[in-house]
């Protein structure tokens, strides 16, 4: 990666072994933890926020929206931040200011005021990713770069368990206003420590090359991965922001007992990634990808329409089957191009997918909703996921470049 003129890379990017490197591997996971919980922390509050500000399901729905947004904005320019700051400072603006962003939330009044706030905790929270990846890669030696990485991963899975467990805590002691701007003080306070004294990466980023995203975005494969991939991340992330508004409106459960619920269902899920990537090396990641999609789509569908007594087992296996999907489709991005631009191909999936996936469709289930009912906007979902888990059928993923672009 490119320095700025009179830079150097830090000799806190040499690798080390596995052992040597694990602690700030870990104040990495334990950041991506905070910082993915920041974005999904709404989820289990959206039954009390929609009481209070007296807002529609639509509108609640949104909410994810505006977070995708940001975040999807700030990480494709995620690059040139990196760039001027260096990977080290950009991991710490990051935190400190998705934490200062989360303080301001409880001062918000109106509507707008807490959409504008949502946007910017999300470009505040997209900073992190590419530069706490890049850090892992070169503190951890190649032979072990995916353990190191397996280690932070386990932090949204975590964060999925834990985000509805810390809200009902928080709820009983504190207003959500209040607890969301605790919270804050924890993100700041943490990214200050890493900062201050934590190994990590002082070697700057580089921006995104023109030609190489145009290359990508010319790509027919590109766009329907794209599509796999915004179809998945709804069937795991978008599921999970309007499944507590869902238990609660559609089926009468208590906020608790919603979120209860929702943290046991993600528990079992934690373990289902390995063996994702087991199905796709025994049977091919094209088959794994089809079936976890529909067979997710599928569940998501019964979980939207079944009756109270049959709901315990599509919120417990929606997740497990849905998680299936993302070691294969990993894989497959990896192919679409060149092989030394296999990241790049993962940056601008990402993205676009986080924001259909996380932001549009949980506003399109929340907008059915108001009309029907939210587990009908559910079943829809689940029915796009299925048709969406046909086309690996009939698309071919090989990659078709072998050679480099100049």
């Amino acid at each position: 990666m490119s320095s700025p003129p009179g830079a150097t890379d830090s000799a806190d990017c040499s690798y080390g072994s596995f052992r040597e490197v694990l602690p700030p591997i870990l104040f990495l996971t334990l950041l991506f933890f905070l910082n993915f919980a920041a974005r999904i922390f709404f989820a289990p509050l959206l039954p009390v926020i929609e009481a209070e500000l007296q807002i529609s399901h639509a509108a609640s729905g949104a909410f994810f929206f505006f977070i995708s947004s940001g975040y999807f904005v700030s990480i494709l320019l995620s690059g040139f931040v990196a760039r001027r700051l260096n990977h080290k400072r950009t991991i710490a603006l990051s935190v400190v200011g998705a934490g200062s962003v989360l303080l301001i939330v409880g001062l918000c009044t109106t509507l707008l005021q807490l959409r504008l706030v949502l946007f910017c905790l999300g470009l505040t929270a997209g900073l992190y990713l590419p530069s706490a990846l890049a850090t892992i890669t070169r503190l951890v030696t190649p032979a072990y770069q995916t353990r190191g990485l397996a280690v932070h991963e386990l932090a949204p899975n975590l964060a999925f368990v834990m985000a509805p467990l810390l809200c009902e805590l928080m709820l009983s002691l504190l207003s959500w206003r209040q607890g969301i701007g605790l919270f804050g003080v924890l993100l700041i306070l943490v990214g200050c420590c890493y900062y201050l004294f934590s190994r990590g990466c002082a070697e700057y980023g580089s921006a995104p090359d023109l030609e190489i995203v145009t290359f990508y975005l010319r790509m027919p494969q590109f766009w329907v991965v794209t599509l796999l991939f915004s179809l998945a991340i709804c069937s795991t992330l978008g599921i999970f922001t309007m499944l507590p508004l869902f238990l609660v409106a559609d089926h009468g459960m208590e906020t608790e007992q919603a979120n209860g619920l929702v943290a046991v269902s993600r528990v079992a899920s934690i373990g289902m990634v390995m063996v994702g990537g087991w199905l796709g090396d025994r049977f091919g990641n094209r088959v794994v990808v089809a079936l976890a999609l529909m067979t997710g789509g599928a569940m998501t569908v019964f979980l939207g329409l079944c009756p109270d007594r049959l709901l315990l087992f599509p919120v417990i296996l929606q997740p497990m089957i849905a998680v299936l999907f993302f070691p294969s489709g990993f894989a497959i991005i990896s192919r679409m191009g060149p092989r030394e631009m296999g990241n790049i191909g993962v940056s601008l999936v990402i993205p676009l997918a986080f924001l259909v996936g996380g932001g549009v469709i949980p506003t399109l289930i929340g907008v059915v909703g108001d009309h029907f009912s939210i587990g009908i906007g559910i079943a829809g979902a689940g029915i796009m996921m299925f048709f969406g888990g046909v086309t690996p059928f009939f698309v071919s993923f090989s990659r078709r470049f072998s050679g480099k672009i100049s």
